[in-house]
């Protein structure tokens, strides 16, 4: 795998699944990359540090406020993150939603950990 130098870049990855926040963290970490790791939506939008976020990874459901919706609501603030939503079983409805709302990719679990690093690294152009 390519070695990145994405120091600096802070990644939140949210996920209400300990293992796969970990798996993620694991990998961004190991090219570079400064992760925040959130477990819902509520607490990105508590987190003091969202302004600082670079690019988001969101699983699509969430327990309390759905990722879909945290995205939307960010949006409607002016803060647009980058990001890429990744799910286990999310149906065509819900990958249109996403695509609608302007989201970068759309990415099955398990992630295709190529294709999401090159999005990083595209769109932050690192």
């Amino acid at each position: 795998m390519q070695e990145l130098d994405g120091s600096g870049t802070l990644i939140a990855i949210v996920d209400d699944d300990l293992s796969v926040r970990a798996g993620l963290d694991n990998l961004l970490s190991s090219v570079g990359y400064k992760t925040l790791l959130f477990e819902s939506a509520e607490a990105v939008l508590q987190s003091d540090l969202l302004s600082s976020i670079h690019f988001m990874v969101l699983d699509v459901k969430l327990k309390g406020i759905n990722s879909i919706e945290l995205f939307e609501q960010l949006r409607a603030v002016e803060v647009n993150i980058p990001t890429v939503f990744i799910s286990g079983n999310a149906d065509l409805n819900t990958q249109l939603r996403i695509a609608r709302a302007g989201a970068l990719l759309f990415l099955t679990k398990p992630v295709d950990v190529e294709l999401l690093l090159r999005t990083i690294g595209d769109t932050l152009k690192l």
